[in-house]
């Protein structure tokens, strides 16, 4: 059985901004793709919405439902062909570094999975490491965290609290009583090998940069998708950066599709980018430690990291280059044609006929010529720290704009852009309302019936406000007093 979260992304007028919305969770019994497309298709029909007026369409990544044959991502194209799907960005960048991490010669992930196992069920073994922990520093033990491979920011959390523990877990596995058993020798052998450390290092350096990207993508609160082209190629050059000579970058201009990552263009081993942290420690490691196969171990990350996100990113579709003209600080610098190649790309938007465009223009050329008399962006702090556009609240401030007779001066400006502020760049409100459902339909809450999971999970993704702000009605609460008198007799 499979219960489809569905939830439909658009501007809410009322709101003045993008919203995503909860509106069913039908069950499929037999998840075929064709099963599944017809239980939305249905879902939306019953709250009078329909494939046709979607301009995307974003879902977990399951072949089931992205398969480019017979998925319900195909399924829904020939139904729409003009819907957009250009993937999960926050999945297509996990992706790129979990490549990256197969080419490195100590299994790091599977190092963090078996010592948190390994602890997980035994109070014995946590209060010994406690115990050497205590013998040797004077801070207190931290937690060792549980490294999920699933979760987009798991990784950089679990490197940074590993290298914090990685003397005290080492003399641990040295010094314990179960040193023979196999678990403990496959552990104490990655400990024990002296890449593992520096690779922890090198890790610790280069994650930030892709988790800060994750975490931009996975905001619910503002609209990123016109900085999603800006953001990917900035991401890819930085990672270049660190590998590949200044001049082999630059030469490529905006076409990152040509980079040459040939050992010949790449930089010597001492101007590799690896961290501070990371040549301190190779330093201090210098007698110990032979550092070429740390380097190649290095190069191999960033060739098949950046390699990876060329082939996934989805650098080929203009659209995203056109999408900045949502940006309020770029669609100035914008010619009509590329307005008039997002109308006629979203027919479901209705402004794609010649008399439409044509009123386009002209309110676009008012719009631009004009900037005096226009609102002021308003900007938020992103996680990179960069204080970045609202476009939502910019667009919905131009929407309320009227010429001198009453009628709104921007009808058809403000609906392309507030249409396109609608298109997903991740599917993190997709993950993040499978984790709710997790929290709320649990082994210990078996019998809720599907309409009050439905009831349940719309209050808690569609309410804005918090629970301790919320004002409920008199007659509310005593609706509720009644049916709890009517469940406590039954």
């Amino acid at each position: 059985m499979i219960k489809l979260t569905n939830r439909v992304r658009g501007y809410d007028s009322t709101v003045g901004d993008v919203c995503t919305r909860f509106v069913d969770m039908p069950v499929v019994n037999i998840g075929t793709a064709q099963n599944l497309f017809e239980a939305l298709k249905e879902s939306l029909s019953k709250h009078g919405l329909d494939f046709s007026n979607c301009l995307a369409f974003m879902s977990d990544t399951t072949n089931v439902m992205k398969g480019a044959r017979s998925g319900v991502q195909k399924l829904i194209k020939n139904e729409c062909p003009h819907i957009l799907d250009v993937g999960c960005i926050c999945h297509l960048a996990d992706l790129s570094v979990k490549v990256g991490m197969q080419t490195l010669p100590v299994d790091i992930d599977k190092l963090f999975v078996d010592v948190f196992y390994f602890f997980f069920h035994s109070s014995k073994r946590k209060q010994e490491f406690c115990d050497i922990w205590n013998s040797l520093f004077t801070s207190e033990p931290q937690t060792i965290l549980k490294h999920c491979t699933t979760r987009w920011l798991s990784l950089l959390r679990c490197v940074n609290r590993y290298l914090n523990q990685f003397d005290g877990l080492k003399s641990f596995f040295l010094s314990c009583s179960e040193a023979e058993t196999s678990k403990v020798v496959s552990i104490l052998q990655r400990l024990d090998n002296p890449l593992t450390k520096p690779l922890l290092f090198f890790l610790s350096f280069i994650l930030p940069s892709m988790d800060k990207f994750n975490r931009l993508f996975q905001k619910s609160t503002q609209n990123t998708t016109c900085q999603l082209y800006n953001e990917m190629s900035r991401l890819v050059r930085l990672y270049a950066s660190n590998l590949l000579k200044p001049e082999c970058i630059v030469a490529v201009g905006n076409d990152l599709s040509k980079l040459n990552l040939a050992t010949c263009n790449q930089l010597a081993d001492e101007n590799l980018g690896l961290g501070d942290a990371t040549w301190k420690h190779l330093a201090e490691m210098e007698e110990e430690l032979n550092p070429k196969p740390f380097y190649e171990a290095v190069r191999l990350f960033y060739v098949a990291s950046i390699q990876k996100m060329l082939k996934k990113f989805p650098f080929g579709d203009s659209i995203l280059k056109d999408l900045e003209i949502i940006n309020p600080d770029q669609v100035s610098s914008y010619n009509f044609s590329t307005i008039e190649r997002l109308a006629k790309r979203f027919p479901q938007l209705n402004i794609n006929d010649s008399p439409s465009i044509n009123s386009l223009r002209s309110e676009f050329m008012d719009f631009k010529l004009s900037p005096a008399k226009l609102p002021i962006p308003c900007t938020y702090k992103a996680a990179t720290n960069e204080e970045l556009p609202m476009p939502g609240k910019f667009w919905h401030e131009v929407h309320r704009m009227k010429t001198l007779d009453g009628e709104i001066r921007f009808p058809l400006l403000v609906k392309l852009m507030t249409g396109l502020m609608s298109i997903p760049s991740s599917n993190a409100d997709s993950e993040r309302g499978f984790s709710i459902l997790r929290k709320i339909h649990t082994d210990q809450r078996p019998t809720l019936k599907q309409s009050t999971l439905i009831s349940l999970m719309s209050i808690k993704f569609n309410c804005d406000q918090c629970c301790h702000d919320s004002i409920f009605s008199k007659e509310l609460l005593t609706n509720c007093k009644r049916a709890t008198v009517v469940h406590n007799k039954q």
